[in-house]
């Protein structure tokens, strides 16, 4: 039995914020999707599909950083800035397809808030649809965003925009 993307988000997203056990007192995790942190973060994926940038603004904290599918480097705001210009010179109709997201404040005081998606794109250099399956995850630190996490097949990623743009 095969389970389509579109099935698997919601079992994911309920095992995600169904509890949690820790050492701490509090030991579950709050998770909601009508907060005003998960409405900001979709407010933001929308302008960015559509290729606005300028809610980063009001979203990210001033040294935010950028991890994309590693933890051992990130970008900083400036370089995601340059990474998206180019990913908008590329990609064309950028669509969030299946899109969950949700906010949860956990045992140790953090509150992130994530997205499940399929992202879908037509490559402009290939005329062909491109889809990966994303995981974004933003800490928050106070009222704006810390971190963004990324998870997506980073490898093919780079693969198509080196050759996109010939590089």
């Amino acid at each position: 039995m095969s389970l389509s993307f579109k099935a698997l988000v919601p079992a994911l997203l309920l095992s995600a914020c169904a509890g949690v056990t820790t050492v701490s007192e509090q030991t579950t995790v709050v998770c909601t999707t009508d907060d005003d942190r998960s409405e900001m973060v979709a407010k933001f994926l929308d302008q960015y599909a559509a290729g606005d940038l300028s809610f980063a603004d009001e979203m990210f904290a001033d040294e935010v950083r950028f991890y994309w599918a590693t933890r051992e480097s990130s970008l900083s705001e400036e370089e995601w800035r340059e990474g998206m210009t180019a990913q908008h010179q590329v990609f064309k109709g950028i669509e969030w397809n299946d899109r969950v997201v949700t906010t949860g404040t956990y045992p140790d005081g953090l509150t992130w808030t994530t997205v499940w998606a399929e992202w879908s794109a037509l490559n402009s250099s290939t005329n062909e649809q491109s889809k990966y399956l994303i995981h974004l995850a933003y800490q928050w630190d106070g009222d704006r965003v810390s971190a963004e996490y990324g998870f997506f097949d980073r490898g093919r990623y780079e693969a198509e925009m080196a050759a996109a743009l010939g590089q």
